[in-house]
C-alpha cells in the first residue's frame, strides 16, 4: 500500500516520528478502497472505503497511531483490587485502603490513553473529539452508569462515579467474603 510516510510522520509526535510505521503487511489499494489479502486463498476483504485522498490519509494515521510504540509509557495506574491466590479454584484478593481508581484491572486503559495521546498531536480536533467520544464509550460498555470520561487536558481517563461494573460474561467483580485483607 502507498503511503506518504512524509505526510504521516509530520503529523506525529516528535519522538514518536522516527519508528517504523508501515502496519500494513497485507493491505493494498483498489483505488481509495484499502483491501486485505484473503486468508489462505480466500476471498480479499474490504477494510475501509475513503470518501477521498485526504480521508485515506487521516485513516492511515489512525492505523499507525493504534500500533506505534511510546518510547516512555506512563507509570502503572494503581487499582483498588489485587489478586492475591486461588482457594478452591476462587480468587481471594487484596484491597488497597487508598486507590486511585475504583475499577479492576481493565487491560484497554492503557491502549486507549496512548492511542487518543498519539492522534491528539496530528489529528484535526473534531476528529479527535469523534475518537475521544468513541474510546469514552467503549470504556464505559460494562457500566450501568457512566464510570470513565476522558480528561482533554491531562489526556487520560479519570474515574466519574462509584459504579461498579455489571454482571455478565464473566466480568470479575470481588464476591462478598473474597477480600483478605487492606493495604495503605
Amino acid at each position: 500500500m502507498r503511503l506518504d510516510e512524509n505526510w504521516i510522520r509530520a503529523h506525529l509526535p516528535k519522538e514518536l516520528a522516527g519508528q517504523p510505521i508501515d502496519f500494513f503487511a497485507c493491505d493494498y489499494l483498489d483505488g481509495l478502497t484499502v483491501m486485505q489479502e484473503g486468508e489462505r486463498g480466500g476471498d480479499d476483504v474490504v477494510v475501509y472505503r475513503a470518501k477521498s485522498e485526504e480521508d485515506l490519509r487521516w485513516w492511515q494515521l489512525e492505523q499507525v497511531c493504534r500500533f506505534i510504540k511510546e518510547p516512555n509509557p506512563p507509570a502503572r495506574k494503581s487499582w483498588r483490587y489485587v489478586r492475591d491466590h486461588a482457594e478452591d479454584g476462587k480468587w481471594l484478593y487484596i484491597e488497597r485502603g487508598n486507590y486511585d481508581y475504583n475499577a479492576i484491572e481493565d487491560p484497554r486503559l492503557y491502549g486507549f490513553e496512548r492511542f487518543l495521546r498519539v492522534l491528539h498531536y496530528g489529528f484535526p480536533r473534531d476528529r479527535w473529539e469523534s475518537k475521544v467520544r468513541e474510546h469514552t464509550c467503549l470504556m464505559n460498555y460494562w457500566y450501568k452508569e457512566p464510570h470513565w470520561d476522558y480528561d482533554r487536558k491531562q489526556l487520560c481517563f479519570i474515574e466519574v462515579s462509584d459504579s461498579k461494573e455489571h454482571d455478565g460474561d464473566g466480568v470479575e467483580e470481588p464476591r462478598p467474603g473474597s477480600v483478605i485483607r487492606i493495604i495503605d
